[in-house]
């Protein structure tokens, strides 16, 4: 605003001071008052055309600076929409597979160090016979399980996401059977939880098939290998029917019934 004032105060003052000093030359005899009017006017005129323009590019100027702060604010934005996109599931606000990786490797450490159990349990929905199979219902009843998980587990677990179809949860200092009762806990939750805003998992016969692995031990000692056990344990319970929940290395085969004493 400073600028602009300064600005328009000297551009008037270049054709005002032109003008002045035409009419202090109107005392010469040689000019007389339509001469000194023919030469001011233009003048003043010029200053004024002079004046506006640089308030005009002024006024661009600072549209620019705006324009660009904008882009700026918004660039920041999508950034943090990017890196939370890296981390967070957006379906099923779980973190990511690569998150549960990176978590896998510090808490295998940890296990291996102080000698702790680290349990690895695997989520799939079985074919909901009571929902219209579509890719919209299976996404909403997945983004469901997603928040039956993260209201069901400890601080320090990981949820995830961890393919297309599958959850799963890291469970640090958790031996077998505390896993599996962690697997029967999530499953008791989704036959009382309320779906489409008004029937529950059970009246829609919305089961789950898990798999639990655990380690270290002899054939689990690895990271990796803890992975392909709770894939292989998930494998099994889906093979073994709905409503199934295996122990990797383990003829654990948990009815309903059994889930809910481990539930409990």
């Amino acid at each position: 605003m400073k600028r602009f004032a300064f600005v328009v105060v000297a551009g008037s003052s270049v054709g005002l001071s032109y003008l002045a000093v035409m009419f202090g030359l109107g005392e010469h005899p040689a000019l007389n008052a339509t001469t000194i009017a023919s030469i001011a006017l233009p003048a003043l005129v010029a200053g004024l055309v002079l004046t506006a323009y640089i308030a005009w590019d002024i006024r661009q100027e600072k549209d620019v600076e705006g324009t660009v702060k904008e882009l700026s604010t918004q660039l920041v934005r999508k950034e943090i929409q990017i890196d939370r996109l890296s981390t967070v599931d957006e379906l099923t606000g779980l973190p990511t597979r690569q998150q549960m990786v990176e978590n896998l490797d510090l808490e295998w450490k940890r296990a291996l160090r102080f000698g702790r159990a680290l349990a690895l349990l695997l989520i799939q929905l079985d074919d909901p016979a009571g929902v219209r199979s579509t890719k919209l219902s299976k996404n909403y009843l997945l983004s469901e399980v997603g928040a039956i998980i993260r209201s069901n587990v400890r601080a320090h677990d990981v949820g995830c996401r961890y393919d297309a179809e599958t959850l799963a949860v890291l469970l640090p200092e958790t031996n077998g059977t505390q896993a599996c009762a962690v697997a029967g806990k999530i499953r008791s939750q989704l036959t009382t939880h309320e779906f489409f805003g008004r029937r529950f998992g059970a009246a829609l016969g919305l089961t789950l098939s898990q798999g639990v692995a655990v380690g270290p031990s002899t054939s689990v000692d690895t990271p990796e290998t803890l992975l392909e056990a709770a894939e292989s344990a998930l494998l099994d319970a889906r093979a073994g029917g709905s409503d199934q929940v295996r122990l990797y290395g383990s003829t654990l085969s948990e009815r309903p019934h059994l889930g809910q004493q481990l539930a409990s």
